[in-house]
């Protein structure tokens, strides 16, 4: 049986610097979506993206928690 390492707060920080960019990525396509008509196909088209976006933040948020865990399960208990 293989031995995990925890990780590095920096490794942590890390991830959340790469959630941080996805949801400015979001913001964006928000903002662009906000100055289209919702019957246009550039609107549907635009949504598609967001969804794709929504979707690589979800995937980026739960990696970043589940190394936020790792790292403090890998910290020293407090006596």
């Amino acid at each position: 049986m293989a031995t995990r390492t925890a990780p590095t707060i920096l490794a942590v920080e890390r991830a959340f610097d790469e959630v941080d960019e996805r949801y400015q990525r979001v913001r964006r396509i928000r903002r662009r979506l906000s100055k289209l008509d919702p019957a246009s196909k550039a609107h549907l088209y635009l949504m598609d993206d967001l969804l794709k976006e929504l979707d690589w933040l979800r995937l980026k948020a739960d990696v970043a928690v589940h190394l936020l865990d790792d790292f403090e399960e890998s910290l020293p208990e407090d006596e």
